[in-house]
């Protein structure tokens, strides 16, 4: 069994990939402000502690908490190290619900939009596991950080917009799909083609998965272009239209961007070679203090995702 988690930041195209490149964005105040208008608790917060590794359960009841006003996430309102501060919680949140929702704690970790060969993420490796793989290409946008925890994985190849990785022999690719070619379908058949000629010319075997923000523009899109362009028939690991994150109590989503009406952030994968045994979303928020309580803020517009998967 293999349990993997893809969680996106939003940062913007700067060929700067520091915390100011994630801190606040746009979507990400976007996302905060629609959450904030639910005028009830719905966040599930999970204790979490400094003095473990990111990786060893903490027991406990979960908090049900509101989210912080609209406005909170808004430019200004919070410095680099407090954003940081909140990617770290995000983190820590991430490892533990997986634990309890996978079953086992996590073989990798994932972050989109994220460099972690920029010194200033650093800190977030406390809370993440170690940057053991960044891959960039010119946009911070265009980033990935693989975090590793215990076991040990390899790196096949990377491109812009995907990086592809083997873990206990599964195949992991994981995408950020450009916006000029997410909504073409000849456009997207050529880039999973691409994807996949190399990941075979590095000899480690064929695509089991694929996860990421997809930015497609209809729920089948992905899987469709991705089984034309790899000529085998891929699935999505997750059914039906209804998200229920899984740190969000009592809510459905319609979609995982910031406007819960598109389902970008999505999975796909080969079902003749791997089977998928648990898949969950994660939503967009984590907790932090505001008027001497713990509240929920958006700390990105997409959702994780975390997939429990082995090989047939």
């Amino acid at each position: 069994m293999t349990n993997i988690v893809y969680q996106s930041l939003n940062s913007n195209s700067s060929t700067s990939h520091g915390i100011s490149a994630s801190n606040s964005q746009f979507f990400t105040r976007k996302t905060h402000d629609r959450l904030a208008s639910v005028d009830e608790k719905w966040m599930l917060n999970l204790p979490t502690t400094e003095a473990a590794e990111p990786d060893v359960p903490v027991h406990g009841p979960a908090e049900l908490i509101p989210s912080a006003p609209g406005g909170f996430m808004a430019k200004q309102q919070h410095d680099n190290e407090e954003f940081l501060s909140l990617v770290k919680g995000k983190a820590e949140q991430i490892h533990q619900q997986a634990m309890r929702e996978l079953g086992a704690p996590l073989d990798v970790l994932v972050f989109g939009e994220l460099d972690g060969a920029n010194p200033e993420w650093n800190p977030l490796q406390s809370s993440s596991g170690t940057f053991t793989n960044s891959s960039f290409t010119g946009k911070a946008c265009n980033a990935f950080s693989v975090c590793k925890i215990k076991t040990q994985y390899e790196h096949i190849a990377e491109g812009t917009g995907w990086i592809a990785i083997k873990i206990n022999n599964i195949i992991a690719v994981f995408v950020h799909v450009p916006n000029s070619i997410a909504k073409s379908q000849s456009s997207a058949i050529t880039f999973y083609q691409k994807i996949n000629t190399a990941v075979l010319q590095a000899g480690k075997g064929a695509i089991d998965i694929i996860m990421g923000d997809t930015n497609q523009g209809s729920a089948d899109f992905t899987q469709n272009v991705v089984s034309k362009g790899l000529n085998t028939p891929f699935y999505n690991a997750h059914q039906g239209s209804s998200i229920a994150p899984v740190d969000a109590y009592q809510q459905t989503f319609g979609g995982t961007n910031s406007t819960a009406s598109m389902k970008y952030d999505i999975a796909v994968y080969n079902p003749a070679t791997v089977r998928i045994n648990r898949f969950i979303y994660l939503s967009q928020a984590t907790s932090t203090h505001h008027n001497g309580a713990n509240h929920a803020a958006a700390v990105t517009d997409h959702m994780g995702m975390g997939v429990s998967l082995q090989s047939i």
